[in-house]
């Protein structure tokens, strides 16, 4: 009995064994059997497709108006904001701040440092505060921006130098404060949004967004650090330090094989 037992089991086994490999490679149109459907057939819109429930035909739905969001997308998050300034991020209230405008929807002259900053009206940040965003804006501007625009703006860096065309130099008196692009909410809408072609080229942008990479904070770091890279084309020996002034001196006559002062 246990003999013929064994021989009806491994018979069972080989029945099942060539009847699956029978189906090795078939194809058919008929639905996958489901043992376990779960929510695989729930009633849903996928992104983008057409409902004939809502008037103007589209199932992806803008938010009611007066909705805050609950939660961080990390691409607009900036590492750096203290947890509370987490009701003004979601908000985003202020347009000097999110958008670089004013309310006339012409671009700021300065970055927000204050607002930024989450200060008081008419309180001014100290130094440290303004560098320690600089700082920022030279670790952002380094990832992102040096392999265009080189270490000191000129747009010299790896894969800006191979570019069809010339990339704009940042020392060009045209990008300094006062200059026909030289206004700091520009330059941050440029960082966030990219900078269109003309009309017709391809590819639709000459210099692509950063918005999903660089948060709206880091952007205006960046202007920050770019500002900081202009002066230094633009400062004199006077605008140094005194403190500093003598181990500048020495350090440039060591750099160019001279002595001293």
């Amino acid at each position: 009995m246990r003999h013929s037992r064994y021989i009806i089991i491994i018979a069972l086994a080989a029945v099942a064994a060539a009847t699956l490999g029978g189906c090795r490679g078939e194809r058919t149109s008929e639905r996958p059997r489901q043992f376990f459907p779960g929510m695989d057939d729930q009633p849903k819109y996928r992104p983008q497709s057409e409902s004939t429930f809502f008037a103007d035909g589209r199932s992806m739905r803008e938010p009611i108006a007066g909705t805050v969001a609950f939660g961080a997308r990390p691409d607009y998050r900036d590492d750096w904001v203290a947890p509370s300034r987490a009701r003004a991020e979601f908000l985003r209230e202020d347009d000097r701040v999110y958008l670089g405008i004013d309310d006339s929807g012409a671009y700021i002259e300065r970055a927000p440092v204050a607002s930024l900053l989450g200060l008081p009206d008419g309180q001014a940040p100290t130094p440290q505060q303004v560098r320690d965003l600089i700082e920022r804006g030279r670790d952002r501007f380094t990832i992102y921006c040096t392999p265009c625009h080189g270490g000191t703006g000129e747009g010299k860096g790896m894969v800006g130098a191979q570019w069809a065309y010339a990339l704009p130099n940042f020392h060009d008196p045209k990008y300094l404060p006062g200059g026909e692009l030289g206004r700091d909410g520009y330059i941050f809408h440029v960082i966030r949004n990219g900078l269109a072609n003309a009309p017709g080229a391809e590819p639709a942008l000459r210099m692509p967004s950063y918005g999903e990479r660089i948060g709206p904070r880091d952007a205006w770091a960046v202007v920050l650090y770019l500002r900081a890279l202009q002066e230094t084309r633009r400062g004199e020996m006077a605008d140094v330090p005194e403190s500093l002034r003598r181990d500048l001196i020495r350090s440039r006559g060591a750099a160019t094989g001279g002595g001293g002062e």
